[in-house]
């Protein structure tokens, strides 16, 4: 049987956070089945990847090709066909699947990814995580302009898969394109146990830390606390985290080096994670679109999710269709203390923990994930 073969474009797959490394452990998985993988990247990026994949990079320019200008409509769309050509030369022979993802800085890969594929004829698969005109520090005239080229892309796409319903909803795109895949988890070798010492349950929350979420993490700690437990941040150290464990009952430790670090030291420690936002959505923005792959590592766990964001956030629609009684309304948090009270107890932790379990197995399952992502590459 023919090796399957796999060309993606984008920002180097690596371990951290964000798409990379949610494209990478696809691609792992994917060459652990039989397909061969390589790489198209961007430029100045290490190369230094233990799998091992072939990696090509664009040319910059060449003394024949006409000068690239990102604003210039001729000049950018004469450049992509030179692009979609020196692809064609890495591969003579088209690949079985091209994937890319919208970059939240940059849609440059994925549009040459667009090309090469109407150019060769394989089919472009596209993973979607985030909206930029939502995040802070866009240009509007920038943001519209992207919008556009990203629109153009995705309609040249064979398959779509987009984080959220809400984010999908955002482009203007056919709705038989529109298909939702959660962001695929590491997984853990071992689920966490209930902890018969634990006195006062330890609910921790990792990730970055916005300066936005500091007065929800205020009223939180004060709740949990006021339950008998204890809120750790599990996040670089920053003024407003500084500020906030000097001022409320928040214990605070910095990042591990590795996701699996992080992920071993919660569910050896931990009573419960807890995925929250800031206390109005327009605070964040981007949570009306962009769903938290914390939630969906931390499901792996075990571990019971307390869940905190306005309502009208991806993650809060979620919660709302499938019923999740662990999620809280920021105006509702003071009855997030039911949730604690339940920890202190086997039966009430299992009980919880049941709760975000069935999503570890069913929706969250990376092996469900990575099935549906398959299947449709060809």
């Amino acid at each position: 049987m023919e090796t399957p073969h796999l060309v993606y474009f984008g920002q180097t797959p690596d371990q951290g956070t964000g798409s990379p490394v949610i494209l990478l452990r696809h691609l792992r998985r994917l060459a652990a089945g039989g397909w061969h993988i390589e790489l198209v990247t961007e430029n100045g990026q290490s190369d230094a990847l233990a799998e091992k994949w072939p990696i090509h990079h664009l040319s910059l320019r060449k003394p024949w090709w006409p000068p690239f200008r990102a604003g210039n409509r001729f000049l950018r769309s004469l450049r992509m066909r030179l692009w979609a050509g020196e692809c064609a030369q890495f591969f003579p022979e088209p690949p079985q699947a091209i994937v890319s993802y919208l970059s939240l800085y940059s849609e440059l890969h994925s549009e040459v990814a667009a090309h090469y594929a109407r150019h060769c004829g394989a089919p472009l698969t596209l993973i979607i995580h985030d909206y930029p005109p939502d995040f802070p520090g866009v240009d509007p005239r920038q943001a519209a302009a992207t919008l556009r080229r990203s629109e153009w892309i995705l309609k040249q796409a064979h398959q779509l898969w987009f984080v959220s319903p809400e984010l999908a909803d955002q482009y203007d795109v056919p709705a038989s394109k529109k298909h939702v895949l959660p962001p695929i988890p590491e997984g853990v070798a071992e689920r966490a146990q209930w902890k018969a010492e634990t006195t006062r349950p330890l609910i921790v929350y990792a990730g970055f830390a916005y300066p936005a979420q500091m007065p929800l993490f205020a009223r939180l700690a004060r709740v949990i606390a006021a339950a008998g437990g204890r809120l750790l941040i599990l996040s670089r150290p920053t003024p407003e985290l500084r500020a906030i464990c000097e001022a409320e009952p928040v214990e605070h430790r910095d990042l591990f080096p590795t996701n699996r670090e992080a992920l071993d030291f919660i569910t050896r420690n931990a009573s419960a994670v807890l995925v929250s936002y800031s206390e109005r959505v327009e605070e964040m923005p981007w949570t009306r679109t962009s769903f938290p792959s914390k939630f969906v590592e931390f499901s792996q766990t075990g571990l019971p999710a307390l869940l905190v964001a306005p309502r009208e956030t991806a993650l809060g629609q979620w919660a709302a269709r499938n019923a999740y009684p662990d999620f809280y309304a920021p105006e509702r948090i003071e009855n997030a203390s039911a949730f604690v009270e339940a920890l202190k107890t086997e039966r009430g932790w299992a009980g919880k923990s049941a709760n975000s379990t069935h999503f570890a197995e069913t929706e969250f399952n990376p092996a469900v994930i990575q099935s549906a992502f398959e299947a449709g590459l060809r």
